[in-house]
């Protein structure tokens, strides 16, 4: 499931992950792990590097594990070395300091890279588990182009990817006691 996209089911009710879209960067017998993609924090690089004058690159809340270290997904490749290749052009990590560089110079734009303070993280069989009693429907990603959608749409839109009817889930109001 690496490089896959979970997308909340409309009727999960769970906290943290209630209408989350979940980029999988890395799946094996040990668990899973990613990245919420469409929770933005009131944040920017530049808050937790002053020094990055260039710094307006949002941080998103990348699940409930780990909230006080960085990560990061980017599209850059092997410009960022030590990059671990994910799927779709994809990758998680790699050299911080060489990023922060590109990004000081003018090297790197807002939809080649996203941060994220902490990570969505599943035990051996977790997931498995999750997606069978579904509270996760799954996509493949055509490409990388989630990545430049408006945050506060991904969800509906990776829903009605799945299913056309499902978008009218994304219509209602967060609480659906209160629809």
């Amino acid at each position: 499931m690496q490089g896959q996209i979970l997308i909340a089911h409309p009727l999960l009710n769970d906290g943290f992950f209630n209408r989350s879209v979940i980029y999988l960067t890395n799946h094996n017998s040990d668990g899973a792990v990613g990245f919420s993609l469409n929770f933005k924090t009131q944040f920017v690089l530049r808050d937790v590097r002053p020094q990055i004058k260039n710094g307006n690159f949002p941080i998103f809340e990348g699940g409930p594990v780990a909230k006080n270290q960085l990560f990061f997904l980017h599209t850059l490749g092997h410009d960022v070395p030590d990059s671990f290749p994910v799927a779709n052009n994809f990758f998680v990590g790699g050299d911080f300091n060489e990023l922060l560089y590109l990004i000081e110079h003018g090297k790197v734009k807002s939809h080649q890279v996203r941060f994220f303070a902490g990570y969505s993280g599943w035990g051996e069989n977790q997931l498995e588990e999750e997606i069978k009693n579904k509270h996760w429907l799954v996509n493949d990603p055509i490409d990388n182009g989630f990545f430049a959608t408006d945050t506060d749409d991904l969800w509906g839109e990776q829903l009605s990817e799945i299913k056309h009817t499902y978008s009218i889930f994304a219509n209602f109001g967060s609480d659906t006691s209160m629809n």
